[in-house]
């Protein structure tokens, strides 16, 4: 493996991981800057284009009855596998579970582009999150 695709790994798992912890405190502004301007979010089959739709669906998240209430939100993400199309575009797939207050949350995945700015920081140019189905 080259340098280049190191320091490329390590900066996008920084991304996945900035992404968590700025969500589960309600840091959404700077979440959303995490995006590309046009970037594309397809959130369970409906999909959110820039960065103000992005934020305005996080925001509206945070702010239903059932999370402002809660004092505590934790997103695990695990099993990050991350692919190079080239030295400044990847593509990656995780899973995610979340706990809150009452324990367990919810779990899914994530499938995401990535890209690699003018000023070297890399950005999610889309995110794919899907829900696991709930088991009976």
């Amino acid at each position: 493996m080259e340098q280049w695709e190191l320091v490329a790994r390590e900066h996008i798992r920084q991304l996945v991981a900035d992404y968590t912890h700025f969500g589960d405190q309600g840091r959404i502004d700077e979440m959303t800057l995490l995006f590309e301007p046009e970037a594309v979010v397809d959130a369970h089959g409906h999909s959110y284009i820039g960065r103000d739709e992005i934020a305005g669906f996080f925001g509206g998240i945070a702010s239903e009855p059932k999370w402002t209430g809660r004092t505590f939100m934790r997103h695990h993400i695990s099993n990050v596998s991350i692919q190079f199309d080239n030295p400044n575009e990847a593509t990656g797939a995780s899973y995610w579970t979340v706990f809150a207050d009452e324990g367990f949350e919810s779990s899914g995945r994530y499938r995401d582009g990535y890209r690699q700015q003018v000023d070297g920081t890399w950005r999610f140019a889309t995110r794919k999150i899907r829900r696991d189905e709930p088991r009976d």
